[in-house]
């Protein structure tokens, strides 16, 4: 069975590798290729595009650090998503997860897009959280998102969403009911108000220098489930070095200050983060987090802003190795964070986490990612190492 797991992932990996190349010889204006497959009507609409990615991790931990002592390499992500417009004023997305054999419909949302006016938008979907939460997995600096957003953001779930934005302001603000709960406890009746405004101050989307200011709040009715706060070591082979296991809380309020800057190459990024449990009767428990990170790309090359998102994007490579020949793109970052779940009668513990990585880019989907991490929790501390082929189209 060992043998042929690691042949599929082979073939998974070249398959993927092949359809991520950037042949020469296409033009950017494909109808068939750009960003994804493409399929559009005769006059534009309906149209669809759909993409694919895989993720694998090989890790070295300590033993007391991994959450299955047989594991020592896992599919992370396995996904295909097909999104589109079935008109200008009806769009739509479906994401599928596929990896461990067991398929599930991640995410699907139809958007109502009506001129001068804000979007709607139905389904089941990323809440309106911070800046690392936003970020899709395919446009992260490092391996995992940062610790305290693992903890202290809230995910995919299902609501209705309204959204506003122009070239430096944007707004979004959304009611929804957790169809997996903080920490895929199966938290199923928990309601919540979420709401997020962002604002460029400096710069715009297609400028060198950008700067990213943004402020996410919510409120929770958590009477029905509860809540549990958790997180790994920013490595998903780690078990978890934060966790409050399932406690009683009659609401939940979470704040979110959101900050990016961004100059040629070079990205700096920071968010902290605050959570306020209440029980009947009054008692409160005020539980924070943050990180700080920096990255740049030492061949030049600087990420795209999605204002789509109001979140760091695409990495677009001008010398591609697959498909070109050429060096790629080589990225250098550095992160801190800590996650404090620890006030009163919550006990899940404190965990800094100090990251250091390095991402080979071969092309724009398929890159090579080291990271390794400085951890410690509680009196725990530990380097870890996880390695990363990041493949997709």
């Amino acid at each position: 069975m060992r043998i042929e797991s690691q042949s599929m992932i082979l073939v998974a990996s070249l398959a993927l590798s092949f359809v991520s190349q950037e042949p020469l010889s296409e033009p950017e204006s494909s109808p068939l290729y750009r960003e994804g497959f493409w399929v559009e009507g005769e006059q534009g609409h309906p149209r669809a595009r759909l993409n694919g990615r895989w993720m694998h991790d090989w890790g070295d931990l300590d033993s007391n650090w991994r959450n299955d002592l047989s594991e020592s390499d896992q599919t992370r992500r396995l996904r295909l998503l097909l999104q589109g417009e079935l008109s200008p004023q009806l769009a739509f997305k479906t994401q599928g997860e596929f990896k461990g054999g067991d398929p599930r419909l991640l995410e699907w949302w139809l958007e109502w897009r009506i001129p001068d006016q804000p979007n709607v938008r139905a389904g089941h979907f990323r809440e309106p959280f911070g800046l690392d939460a936003r970020t899709s997995s395919a446009h992260l600096t490092f391996v995992e998102r940062a610790s305290p957003t693992q903890a202290l953001t809230f995910g995919r779930n299902r609501g209705v969403r309204v959204h506003k934005s122009d070239a430096w302001l944007g707004w979004e603000a959304g009611v929804f009911r957790e169809s997996i709960g903080m920490a895929d406890e199966g938290l199923l009746n928990n309601k919540a108000i979420t709401g997020r405004v962002t604002w460029l101050p400096l710069g715009n989307v297609e400028g060198e220098d950008l700067l990213h200011l943004g402020l996410s709040a919510t409120y929770r009715d958590t009477q029905a489930d509860g809540v549990r706060l958790a997180a790994d070591p920013e490595v998903h082979l780690a078990r978890n070095g934060v966790d409050t296991g399932l406690i009683a809380a009659d609401s939940t309020s979470g704040l979110v200050l959101e900050t990016a800057w961004q100059r040629k190459a070079l990205t700096i990024q920071a968010e902290f983060f605050f959570a306020s449990l209440k029980q009947d009767g009054g008692t409160q428990a005020d539980l924070h987090g943050g990180y700080l990170q920096a990255s740049t790309v030492l061949t030049g090359e600087r990420r795209s802003y999605r204002d789509s998102t109001h979140s760091m994007g695409r990495l677009s490579v001008a010398h591609p190795t697959l498909g070109g020949g050429g060096r790629g793109a080589w990225e250098l970052g550095a992160r801190y964070s800590q996650t404090d779940l620890q006030d009163d009668w919550v006990d899940g513990g404190v965990m800094n986490n100090f990251t250091l990585g390095l991402t080979w880019h071969l092309s724009s989907d398929t890159r090579w990612m080291v990271n390794h991490i400085r951890t410690s929790s509680d009196a725990d501390r530990s380097g870890l190492l996880v390695i990363r082929l990041h493949s997709g189209f």
